[in-house]
């Protein structure tokens, strides 16, 4: 959904550069700029546990060694599956010729057990049976651990749904911990569920029955906030909702409306509808959006004003779903539609454009330094973009932004453990590009998820970087913290006048985050290292504010 907020919001970015580009004087690049950078990447949803109501046949307890030694001559393996004798035998040893007592044998199979276990398969046991060892042949018993019966439970509409996602676990099949984990997970994710797997011995010997309780969460979920993170252009105060409604017409689906609207001259709403296709992970996601404002300050004798439209629809699939590693895939095609008029007496432009962004995501959780986790995010965006004859025109002239583009963007975020309550956090975002971009698919550095010492839409450009590290201190439901940010950007990939124009930005700060019970604020004060910045009116320092509530 966030993803669907920060493209309209950049699209305010597109419409003030048909301005910027008629007017001698000119206010940074957007109404709500902030939003104009790439949505901050989120990790995977933690994973149900899986809870275990006793565990598969076990060995019986034995004599812990002596009594009499037998010489092994040869082994035989019986009841595996998985893996061949030439993998057994190599995780066995060289033990021919070797004498053990009835201990030693265990400690035999025990390293088989332990082979399967460390390859995925918890719920496989070797065992040694009941045998005279004729010839000194031993004989290990392999029960690999075989799904018996595989359900949902709980609702019956949503347990009838929620069978499509076990298809990977047959009945008869052996337990693998990673295609288990994942169909559980893969549920656990849909919008307006809560699942509970519980393993349970099968009535098989060395089978387990998978009994999965689906439970219907909170139908719906709203928010609503106030903060002054857009632009003083539209008005720095803005009041946002959202509503989504959860598993509303089948398990996983989900309707979401967004609206936000400025103290002075903006507002834009946003619907979306998803779906699961199958149980697979496969995602599906419609969405429409619609944007409108006006400027203010010294551009509101002017009376410009603009529109902007967004439609989109996408695909997203889990390549990799467990509770230490995700991966996942995403692409959308996406349709805008902008009209910018520069006064009230001037003619409007119209621009079009259509991407197709590719999105990689991935975190890993790790136990490095007390304890961490990183995650991330790698999309390139192809795409075309068209002007009306008038914007056109002016556009061959300068910055040549029309027609086939492409970008890259790599965010990636690292959460360490450093001690009891304390953490650092650290976020980078990378741009690059090989052309001019239009003023909606630059990277912005200002504002409050930026360079949070400099005001919205200050500084953007078609390659940069942008980073920010947060010392974290956690004390109850209040997180104080301290804050350093830095950027740099290339203006123009391909400038028309003169050489290579660059603007860096940085400053630090302190901040505090507050959540419990649904209310949730932020507050943040920064002082910049001293550059201005292009905003005449920016101040050395800036103040970032926000509270809501979730219901």
């Amino acid at each position: 959904m966030r993803g669907a907020v920060t493209l309209l919001a950049s699209l305010l970015g597109c419409a003030t550069a048909a301005l910027a580009q008629a007017q001698t004087a000119t206010p940074p690049d957007t109404a709500t700029p902030e939003l104009q950078q790439p949505p901050a990447p989120r990790p995977s949803r933690a994973a149900p546990a899986l809870r275990l109501d006793a565990p598969l046949p076990t060995r019986a307890a034995g004599p812990a060694g002596g009594g009499p030694q037998v010489t092994l001559a040869a082994v035989q393996f019986s009841g595996h599956s998985v893996f061949t004798e030439a993998e057994l035998f190599a995780a066995l040893g060289e033990v021919r010729g070797q004498a053990f007592d009835l201990a030693g044998l265990r400690g035999l199979a025990d390293r088989i057990t332990a082979h399967y276990r460390a390859r995925g398969y918890p719920f496989a046991r070797a065992l040694i049976p009941a045998q005279t060892m004729t010839a000194g042949t031993l004989r290990i018993d392999i029960i690999e651990g075989r799904f018996g019966a595989v359900r949902a439970t709980g609702d019956d509409a949503l347990a009838t749904a929620a069978q499509a996602f076990f298809a990977s676990l047959a009945p008869g099949q052996v337990i693998d911990s990673a295609r288990l984990e994942r169909a559980v997970l893969v549920l656990g994710d849909q919008p307006g569920v809560r699942v509970t797997p519980v393993l349970r011995p099968g009535q098989a010997v060395g089978t387990g029955d998978l009994d999965v309780a689906v439970e219907r969460t909170a139908p719906w979920r709203a928010s609503l906030s106030l903060d002054n993170h857009g632009s003083r252009y539209t008005g720095r105060g803005r009041v946002n909702a959202a509503l989504d409604a959860d598993s509303a017409l089948t398990l996983g689906d989900q309707i979401s409306a967004r609206l936000q609207r400025t103290e002075r001259s903006l507002w834009f709403g946003h619907l979306g509808y998803s779906r699961p296709l199958g149980g697979s992970g496969l995602r599906a996601e419609l969405s429409a959006a619609r944007m409108a404002y006006t400027l203010g300050q010294e551009f509101a004798t002017l009376g410009a004003s603009g529109t902007a439209a967004v439609t989109s629809v996408g695909l997203s699939y889990p390549l990799l779903r467990s509770s230490q590693a995700n991966l996942s895939l995403a692409g959308s095609w996406q349709h805008r539609a902008l009209q910018d008029r520069p006064s009230q007496a001037g003619q409007p432009t119209d621009k079009t454009s259509r991407s197709l962004p590719l999105t990689l995501s991935f975190d890993a959780r790790d136990g490095w330094g007390g304890g961490g986790l990183t995650y991330g995010s790698l999309t390139h965006t192809p795409g075309r973009l068209r002007l009306d004859a008038t914007a056109a025109a002016m556009d061959a002239a300068t910055a040549g932004t029309a027609g086939h583009y492409s970008k890259t963007t790599l965010a990636l975020a690292r959460l360490q453990a450093l001690a009891p309550a304390w953490s650092l956090h650290a976020r980078a975002t990378v741009q690059w590009a090989r052309q001019n971009l239009d003023a909606s698919e630059k990277l912005s550095l200002g504002g409050a998820s930026g360079v949070r010492a400099a005001p919205s839409g200050d500084a953007s450009g078609d390659r940069g970087w942008l980073t920010q590290w947060e010392l974290r201190h956690a004390h109850g439901a209040w997180a104080p913290f301290a804050f350093v940010d830095a950027g740099a950007v290339t203006v123009n990939a391909r400038p028309w006048l003169g050489g290579l124009r660059q603007e860096r930005r940085a400053g630090g700060g302190i901040g505090t985050r507050y959540s419990q019970g649904g209310v949730f604020c932020e507050a943040t004060l920064a002082w910049r290292d001293g550059h201005r910045g292009a905003d005449p009116q920016a101040r050395g320092r800036q103040g970032w504010v926000s509270i809501g509530s979730s219901f």
